[in-house]
């Protein structure tokens, strides 16, 4: 997640998604997995033209659309700190502080590390954890800092072994399902968890449970209709 990502389409997507899960989780925590704005493509995150189609979009959950349009739209300002500050959605904690992405690559591992267990005391008592990377999982980083921000590592990720699990997945290149067939839902096949995937354009949320609740899929089809494909992985 960079600052200047924030309100685009996807976290519309994402926010409606932990506002349904916000009625079941009564202490959501998030971690941001912010990096700098300075890297990465400097077109993604633009798309917002979703907030001046209201007779479009607004229906899906009017309260998130409204206050995004508000704060995005119309004041154009852009930071993480808005979804607690304008109350986008209800969670109990938050860790924001920005990965170490501009150190040597000798130095990172280490920080790295620090910045994860720093995550890990802020989140400890959270029953539900969304992670919000660049782009998505992956088992081993790269050794470049800044590509290595891009995602959550898997090993991070199965550190929160107290709670249920909500991840911002990319598949890019793959076909939705080929992409997705890969850890963490390995992962989550050895330790018998439940993996629902919610799918819109290339964005994926895996929600990643003990127990799938057939009113979180329930809630999902009446509030979002076919915008957000839904589909059981692990039954």
């Amino acid at each position: 997640m960079k600052n200047r990502f924030y309100g685009d389409v996807n976290d519309y997507i994402k926010y409606g998604i932990l506002d349904i899960l916000s009625k079941e989780y009564k202490r959501i925590g998030i971690n941001w997995y912010l990096t700098d704005d300075r890297h990465g493509n400097q077109m993604h995150g633009n798309d917002i033209r979703y907030l001046d189609k209201s007779e479009k979009w607004e229906r899906y959950n009017p309260r998130i659309f409204k206050l995004l349009k508000q704060r995005v739209g119309i004041a154009k300002q852009r930071d993480i700190s808005f979804c607690k500050t304008d109350g986008v959605i209800t969670f109990h904690a938050e860790h924001v502080e920005q990965l170490p992405d501009n150190l040597s690559c000798s130095l990172y591992p280490a920080a790295r590390k620090a910045w994860h267990n720093k995550a890990l005391t802020t989140l400890s008592d959270c029953n539900l954890v969304f992670f919000d990377p660049d782009i998505g999982i992956k088992s081993k980083l790269a050794r470049d800092p800044v590509k290595a921000s891009e995602y959550c590592e898997l090993s991070e990720i199965t550190d929160y072994t107290w709670c249920d699990w909500l991840i911002v997945v990319f598949p890019g290149r793959f076909s939705r399902y080929e992409g997705l067939m890969t850890n963490p839902i390995i992962s989550a096949v050895q330790n018998k968890k439940k993996v629902m995937a919610f799918l819109c354009g290339r964005m994926v949320l895996l929600y990643i449970s003990n127990n799938i609740q057939a009113g979180i899929l329930s809630q999902v089809f009446k509030e979002w209709g076919t915008k957000i494909g839904t589909k059981i992985l692990i039954p």
